[in-house]
């Protein structure tokens, strides 16, 4: 039997083919007979279905990508249709793309990077088998480079203006949708300056609930709601990106990705601003010496984190890991948070000792690889294939 891959191509700067090409590694590590198929192509439900007749343990995909694909005329799942166990990762918060994450079937599981996104899955999505928690292991193995060059950090991600997201919000929405999302973005940037960590959805509730906004409400208008929680999360990760290359201003610092026009008019001379490169031809950003700075969407690691690890490099991670590590203090060093001169007293810790911060990294690595192994990754999946081909 086969277990399949799931890819698409279409995603911005495309991630999920690097990715993937690991994934496929691992599982053929782990003894399984792998096959990728390339859903951005007209004809892959017609390529599974022939794969299904010998046989297919699953398929893999990220952020829900294929589930909700229909046949014919009975409108019918294809997963449904074919018998196949979906296992869909999702790194993704539900809001952004809430029709990858509604797939109602004994055949799909829903399983979550972030407890945060599980919640809220369960909570705004019938189920036939409610949505979980998954811990996703060291995924890309590629070979290392020899030398690291360049005395300077490295952010690297895609941004939307905060400056210009508010001005489009004042153009498009109307006065009392505006002020609802502008009340929002002020209250978690000033959250998030007094917090070790923003629960953003919590928050977003929670001012829904004080403030009564019905018209906000799931039940009365679910479309709305999400594009609230959606373009809020957007926003606010935007937000904590620019703050952190704003506390860079007196580091030397190379900025790759797109919308960073208008802060790159008044950036420092010492940083430079870059186009954003597809995965698979960014692996040279990850071998500065004094490593990569990254703004992790939720608490958990955000891939480009775990990159910098593969590649044996030093990292700064906005991650909260304390629910997952019990030492998790010993490695201070390496996380921040966005409270004043947080971040900007551990790139000078850096800067006085590159290689320390390095090899304090690298035990981190270690420790993330032994606490989150892929074989039992794959022992997951693999149960769970085995619970819905079995009627459980």
């Amino acid at each position: 039997m086969k277990a399949v891959i799931l890819n698409w191509r279409g995603g911005e700067n495309d991630p999920f083919t690097v990715v993937n090409g690991t994934i496929l590694q691992h599982f053929r590590a782990c003894g399984k007979n792998v096959e990728v198929i390339e859903i951005s192509e007209r004809d892959w439900p017609s390529r599974l279905a022939a794969l299904a007749d010998d046989g297919v343990e699953f398929a893999f995909t990220w952020q829900g990508l294929g589930s909700r694909t229909r046949l014919g005329e009975r409108d019918e799942s294809l997963w449904d249709a074919l018998r196949i166990p979906l296992i869909c990762i999702h790194g993704d918060h539900p809001s952004h793309m809430p029709v990858n994450h509604q797939l109602e079937s004994r055949y799909c599981f829903h399983l979550y990077a972030n407890a945060d996104a599980a919640r809220y899955s369960n909570r705004h999505f019938r189920r036939v088998r409610s949505a979980s928690v998954i811990d996703i292991p060291q995924l890309h193995r590629e070979l290392r480079r020899a030398r690291r060059t360049g005395d300077y950090f490295v952010v690297a991600k895609n941004i939307n203006d905060p400056f210009i997201t508010e001005r489009r919000w004042q153009q498009e929405l109307d006065k009392t949708v505006f002020d609802a999302y502008m009340m929002a973005a002020e209250t978690l940037k000033s959250l998030l300056v007094r917090q070790p960590y923003v629960e953003i959805h919590d928050v977003l509730d929670d001012l829904i609930s004080r403030h009564s906004l019905e018209w906000l409400s799931p039940s009365i208008n679910p479309t709305a709601y999400h594009d609230y929680h959606s373009q809020l999360d957007h926003y606010l990760r935007s937000h904590k990106t620019v703050s952190a290359v704003s506390t860079l201003r007196e580091f030397p610092a190379h900025i790759f990705g797109r919308g960073w026009e208008r802060i790159a008019q008044n950036a420092p001379a010492s940083h430079v601003f870059e186009p954003g490169r597809n995965m698979a031809d960014s692996q040279d950003l990850y071998y500065t010496r004094y490593g990569l700075v990254d703004v992790s969407p939720s608490k958990g690691l955000h891939d480009r984190t775990r990159r910098a690890m593969a590649n044996g490099g030093s990292f700064l991670s906005s991650a909260n890991l304390e629910d997952s590590f019990a030492n998790i203090a010993r490695f201070d060093p390496l996380f921040f948070n966005f409270r004043t001169n947080e971040l900007s007293e551990k790139c000078a810790a850096v800067v006085n000792d590159p290689e320390g911060h390095m090899a304090l990294a690298q035990q981190f690595a270690h420790t993330y690889h032994d606490r989150f192994s892929f074989k039992d990754f794959v022992n997951r999946i693999d149960n769970l294939a085995k619970l819905a081909s079995s009627g459980g």
